[in-house]
């Protein structure tokens, strides 16, 4: 596995668990707006790989 695809993996990781947190506390704009970056960062990451 490439090392590009190991770090978009991490970073996503980290981008949507940070968004739950947020989300959890009660931080829901914030929350949102990292959970919908990751959804967005997940799709363009999906779609390079065709």
């Amino acid at each position: 596995m490439p090392l590009r695809t190991i770090l978009q993996l991490v970073g996503l990781i980290a981008l949507s668990a940070l968004g739950t947190m947020l989300v959890a506390v009660g931080a829901f704009g914030s929350g949102g707006l990292c959970l919908a970056g990751a959804a967005w960062w997940y799709w363009r990451v999906y779609q390079s790989g065709d």
